[in-house]
């Protein structure tokens, strides 16, 4: 077997099986997402609101950033997930790594997803070739078939990709160094109990070279972790906890020590923890800690985490990082490296996006309204980008 493979021909291989497929699919059953009602915030004994003025430290460590990206495509009988991740390191302003590329495929890491009928998954499975790059069951064991939630397979193929790309960087970095994941630290839903261990595990690779790691999630409007009464009793903001998310809160609390638009406000340490404490629960979904950052560009808001373990062991460089992030937000509110590794993340996934659809047309495979719509929309950015499908 070639060590690099000609990622066409996996494509051309994937599409001969995925032809066989009459079956017509629908999205599935619920999307599983994370359910803040099994969890307790608490505020920490080290909880303040920190204004701009305070945010200040030294001995920032050399951060890396990792961003893993997933796109779609849909026919009647299958639908395709592709998964790229990218790690920045803020030097010179390249990646130090994006996989996949173009170029050629090394290794046997899966970065895509298949949905399908059970007899064409198996089909997939059996195969050599493809089986080391295409996925057809979650972390857990289950088939990607026609019950299975597509933006569950879409999170298990990118924070699988992801995971990965964290244990490389295990072996690659020491001391030193931090690492920003964009997203959460895990996902802390049941039935994603095993996606949340193998990215923990992962985590705690890099904890054990002594470097540090954090998320930073972007899209928290659907998050609830400050709507106990509790909470809302102890930031002392006027909140009905009956209809309350996150950036709520953060946003009564930012105005009331924001100085005026664009002023950071960074509130927290608070305490995450599974409402089940002790036994199995408590280690497959380990206490977290976390900040709210209220970024003073409308209202953005987002947040920082880590674990427990992380922040007990080097709490310091946690709080200089957490800090430096809340000060680095660009135009869009978020922190600027950030932007930088989404932007090379979605890059790999436009181009493979592009190579996959341009030969499933070719061979006449009939796309979903919805897909050929994304399609276009995809066409479009990289006609923006003035025809360069990776930057």
């Amino acid at each position: 077997m070639p060590s690099t493979i000609d990622i066409t021909l996996l494509f051309r291989e994937l599409l001969g099986r995925l032809s066989t497929s009459k079956v017509s699919l629908s999205p599935g059953g619920p999307y599983a997402g994370e359910d803040d009602s099994a969890f307790t915030t608490t505020l920490s004994g080290e909880f303040k609101v920190t204004g701009r003025g305070g945010l200040g430290c030294s001995g920032l460590l050399r951060t890396v950033v990792v961003d893993g990206s997933s796109r779609r495509l849909g026919s009647p009988g299958f639908r395709v997930f592709l998964a790229g991740v990218a790690v920045y390191g803020g030097v010179g302003g390249s990646p130090l790594m994006l996989y996949p590329t173009l170029s050629g495929l090394e290794g046997g890491v899966g970065f895509m997803g298949v949905k399908a009928p059970i007899d064409v998954l198996k089909s997939i499975e059996g195969d050599v070739s493809l089986s080391r790059f295409v996925r057809v069951r979650f972390t857990g064991g289950g088939y990607f078939d026609e019950d299975a939630n597509e933006d569950d397979i879409s999170d298990d193929v990118r924070m699988s990709l992801e995971a990965w790309a964290i244990g490389e960087l295990a072996r690659r970095l020491n001391r030193g160094y931090a690492v920003i994941l964009d997203g959460p630290i895990y996902l802390g839903v049941r039935e994603k109990a095993n996606l949340a261990f193998s990215r923990i595990t992962a985590v705690n690779g890099l904890e054990g070279v002594g470097v540090p790691v954090v998320g930073v999630v972007k899209r928290v409007e659907n998050s609830r972790k400050l709507c106990s009464g509790g909470v809302i009793e102890e930031l002392n903001v006027d909140v009905d906890p009956r209809h309350c998310n996150d950036p709520t809160v953060v946003q009564a609390v930012g105005r009331r020590f924001s100085g005026g638009v664009g002023d950071v406000v960074l509130i927290g340490p608070f305490r995450h923890v599974h409402g089940k404490a002790g036994g199995l629960t408590s280690f497959m979904f380990p206490e977290r800690v976390f900040w709210y950052v209220h970024s003073g560009f409308g209202s953005r808001v987002f947040r920082v985490e880590a674990l427990a373990s992380t922040y007990n062991s080097f709490g310091g460089e946690v709080d200089c990082l957490v800090k430096w992030l809340a000060l680095s937000i660009d135009g869009n509110g978020l922190p600027y490296v950030i932007d930088i590794a989404d932007r090379f993340a979605k890059g790999i996934t436009r181009s493979l996006y592009l190579l996959f659809y341009g030969m499933a047309k070719s061979a006449n495979v009939a796309f979903t309204y919805d897909t050929e719509q994304e399609a276009a929309s995809v066409m479009r950015e990289v006609a923006n980008l003035g025809g360069a499908a990776w930057a």
